[in-house]
C-alpha cells in the first residue's frame, strides 16, 4: 500500500514539473519586446542606445537574454548595420536550443537570415528560411510562416530570382491580417515595391511603395514612412518623374534627420545628388553629395563612401574642374575594393580614362580604357561560372523545399490511412454489416491518392507555361545522359538557347504576348527535335537542350535548322513588326566533362553568340570549329 501511495506521489510531482516546463517554452515575444518593436519605428536610435546601455544581467534567464539580442538585431537591421545585426542574432541563439525553445529558435534564425541578406549572403540565409517555414507549417504557426515568406522574398530579390520573390511576397500579402510590424500588409507592400523596382517595373513599384507610405503616414510610423518615401523617390527617379522624386526624397531625408537616422539622410541625399546630375545642376549636386559623403564617412559605410565619391568625380568631370576631379578620383579609389566591386572597378577605369584624356594624357587614357576592357572580359568570364554555381545552389535549396513538401504530402496520406484503419476497426467490431461499404470507401480513397500522386509527378517535372521540362528535371536528365555517355562512350551535345531581345517583346507588346512567344517557341522545338532529344526551360527565356548520340556537326545542323525555323514563332503569335530570333551556345562532351562544366561551356558559347550579333549558333571555342 505504501509503495502505491509513493508511486502516485511521484507521478503527481512529475506531472507538475512537466506542466511548469511546458509553460516556460515561449510561443511569442514578451510585451516588453513588442513595445520596443513599436518604439523602433519612431525612435530607432534611442532604442539602440537604451538597449546598449541596459544589457541583461548575469542573473537574467537565457530566454530573456535571447529575446534581448533578437530586438537588438532588429534594431541594427533597421539602422542598416548588417554585421552587428548578424552578430546579435547569433549571440541570442547561443542562449537557447532548438529542441527546448523551437519557436524562439526559428524566429531568431529568421532575424539572422534577413541580416544575412543585407550582408550579401543570400544563399546562406535561404537555407535558414526554408527550415523555419517547414517548422511553421508543421506546427500551424501562421505568423512565423508569414515571417518566413517575407524573409524568403527578400533573399530571392538579392539573388535576382524575381519570380520566386514575387511568389513569396504575394502569398504573404494575401494571407496577412496584421496592421503593423514586419509582416503587416503595408510592410510587405513596401518589399513588393523593392522587388518590382529591382526588376525594372517602376510603375508597379510606385503603386506598392505608395501603399506602404500611405499606411505609415496614417499610423504615425515615421521610420517606415521615411523608408517608403525613399523607395517612391528612387522608383520615380528611374521612371523619369524627377520633380516628384525630388519632393519624396526630400521628405524622406527630413524625417530620417528628425529620427537621428544618419544613414537614411545619407541615402536620400545621394539619390537627390543623382537627380541634380540628371538635371545638370552640378553645383547643387556637389552640395548634396558632399553632405552625404560626410555622413557615410562617420558611419563607415564603405560602399556608399565609394558611390558618393564617384558621383562627385563625375560632377567634377562634367564641370571641367580637373583639380577636384583628381581629388575625388583618389578618394573614390581608396574605397574601391576590386574583388568585391568588379562592376564599379570597370566603370571607374572608364572615368579615369576620361580624366586622363581631358588632361591631354592620351597614352594614359588609352591604358585606363584598355584595362577596363580587360577587366570587363575577366568579369564576364567569372560571372558565367558564378551564375552556374548560384543556379546550382538555388536548385539545391528549392529541391530540398520540394522534398519537404513531398514528405508533408506523404505524412498527410499516412494520417488519412491511419484514420481510415481505425474507423474500419471500429465498424468491424460494432457493425459488421457495413464492412463492405468501408472497404469500398477506402478503395476510392486509394484510387484518388494514386491519381493525385500521378498528377503531382507530372507537375513536378513540367514547366507550367511551355509544357517543356522544368529546370530541376532537365538538369537531372542532363546528369543521367552525361553519365550514360561516359559509360558507353557516345557523343552528347549540350546547348543553351536564349530568345533575343525578349524584354523588348514584353515591353512593346506586354507579358501576355511574351508568354505566347514562349509557348510558340516550345511548339517549334517539339515539332523539329527528335523524340530522343531533351529540352527544358531553365530561366525566363533560356532553354537547355540535350542531344544524345549526336556528333558536334549533327548537333550544329539540328540547332541551326531550329534557329532558321524561328520565323514561325512570329507568325504563330501574330507579331508582324518583330521577328523572333534566338542565340544558341553549343558544346560536346569531348573531354568527359561533367554536367555542370558542359552547361558552363554552353553558356560561354551563348555569350559569344550574343556578343557577335545574336541570331546564330556558336560552338564553344575549345570544341572542334565549325563554319557557320
Amino acid at each position: 500500500m505504501a509503495k502505491i501511495v509513493w508511486f502516485c506521489f511521484l507521478l503527481i510531482i512529475g506531472t507538475i514539473h512537466s506542466v511548469i516546463a511546458a509553460e516556460a517554452v515561449v510561443s511569442k515575444f514578451s510585451d516588453q519586446y513588442q513595445s520596443l518593436t513599436l518604439k523602433l519605428t519612431l525612435e530607432p536610435k534611442n532604442v539602440l542606445s537604451d538597449l546598449l546601455n541596459n544589457p541583461p544581467s548575469e542573473g537574467t534567464g537565457n530566454t530573456a537574454k535571447a529575446e534581448y539580442y533578437a530586438i537588438l538585431s532588429d534594431t541594427h537591421y533597421a539602422l542598416t548595420h548588417p554585421k552587428d545585426a548578424i552578430d546579435s542574432a547569433r549571440k541570442g541563439l547561443s542562449y537557447i536550443k532548438k529542441d527546448s525553445e523551437p519557436w524562439l529558435y526559428h524566429n531568431l534564425r529568421l532575424i539572422e537570415a534577413t541580416a544575412l541578406e543585407m550582408a550579401g549572403k543570400p544563399i546562406e540565409g535561404l537555407k535558414i528560411v526554408n527550415d523555419a517555414i517547414q517548422w511553421a507549417k508543421t506546427n500551424g504557426d501562421e505568423d512565423t510562416y508569414l515571417l518566413g515568406l517575407y524573409a524568403r522574398g527578400s533573399l530571392f530579390i538579392t539573388l535576382n530570382e524575381y519570380s520566386a520573390s514575387a511568389e513569396s511576397f504575394l502569398k504573404a500579402y494575401a494571407r496577412t491580417t496584421h496592421e503593423s510590424g514586419k509582416i503587416s500588409k503595408a510592410n510587405i507592400a513596401g518589399m513588393l515595391g523593392v522587388m518590382y523596382e529591382k526588376r525594372g517595373d517602376y510603375l508597379l513599384a510606385i503603386q506598392y511603395y505608395a501603399e506602404a507610405a500611405a499606411h505609415a503616414r496614417k499610423n504615425n510610423e515615421p521610420l517606415n514612412l521615411s523608408i517608403a518615401l525613399f523607395g517612391l523617390g528612387s522608383a520615380n527617379f528611374h521612371a523619369g518623374n524627377l520633380a516628384i522624386a525630388q519632393a519624396q526624397l526630400s521628405e524622406s531625408a527630413d524625417i530620417a534627420d528628425a529620427l537621428g537616422d544618419e544613414q537614411g539622410v545619407g541615402y536620400a541625399l545621394q539619390q537627390m545628388g543623382q537627380i541634380s546630375i540628371e538635371q545638370q545642376d552640378y553645383k547643387l549636386a556637389e552640395q548634396r553629395l558632399g553632405k552625404a559623403a560626410a555622413i557615410f564617412a562617420r558611419t563607415e559605410n564603405i560602399p556608399m563612401d565609394f558611390q558618393v565619391a564617384r558621383s562627385l568625380f563625375i560632377v567634377a568631370l562634367a564641370t571641367a574642374d580637373y583639380a577636384k576631379a583628381q581629388t575625388y578620383r583618389d578618394s573614390a579609389k581608396a574605397y574601391l575594393d576590386q574583388q568585391t566591386m568588379p562592376v564599379d572597378t570597370i566603370e571607374f577605369a572608364t572615368l579615369e580614362g576620361r580624366l586622363a584624356a581631358a588632361l591631354g594624357d592620351f597614352p594614359q587614357a588609352y591604358g585606363h580604357v584598355s584595362r577596363g576592357i580587360e577587366l570587363s572580359k575577366l568579369y564576364y568570364e567569372s560571372r558565367n561560372k558564378e551564375d552556374i554555381h548560384r543556379v546550382r545552389e538555388i536548385f539545391n535549396v528549392r529541391e530540398s523545399e520540394q522534398a519537404n513538401r513531398l514528405l508533408e504530402h506523404q505524412n498527410r496520406i499516412q494520417r488519412l490511412a491511419l484514420e481510415a484503419q481505425e474507423q474500419r476497426n471500429m465498424y468491424l467490431w460494432s457493425f459488421s454489416g457495413i464492412a463492405l461499404l468501408v472497404c469500398c470507401l477506402l478503395g476510392v480513397m486509394v484510387y484518388r491518392v494514386k491519381a493525385q500522386s500521378r498528377a503531382l509527378s507530372t507537375l513536378a517535372i513540367t514547366d507550367h507555361l511551355t509544357g517543356l521540362y522544368n529546370r530541376r528535371h532537365i538538369i537531372e536528365q542532363l546528369d543521367r545522359q552525361v553519365s550514360a555517355a561516359q559509360r558507353y562512350h557516345y557523343d552528347l551535345c549540350v546547348a543553351i538557347i536564349d530568345l533575343d531581345f525578349f524584354k523588348k517583346i514584353n515591353d512593346s507588346y506586354g507579358h501576355a504576348v511574351g508568354d505566347s512567344v514562349l509557348v510558340a517557341f516550345s511548339q517549334v522545338c517539339s515539332d523539329n527535335l527528335r523524340n530522343t532529344d531533351l529540352i527544358g526551360r531553365i530561366g525566363g527565356e533560356e532553354f537547355l537542350v540535350v542531344l544524345p548520340h549526336t556528333s558536334l556537326q549533327d548537333g550544329y545542323s539540328t540547332l541551326d535548322g531550329l534557329r532558321r525555323k524561328m520565323v514561325k514563332v512570329s507568325q504563330i503569335v501574330g507579331i508582324k513588326e518583330f521577328t523572333v530570333s534566338a542565340s544558341i551556345g553549343l558544346t560536346i562532351n569531348a573531354k568527359d566533362l561533367d554536367s555542370m562544366q558542359l552547361m558552363a561551356n554552353a553558356d560561354t558559347a551563348l555569350y559569344l553568340a550574343k556578343s557577335q550579333g545574336r541570331d546564330q549558333v556558336v560552338v564553344h571555342p575549345t570544341d572542334s570549329s565549325i563554319s557557320s
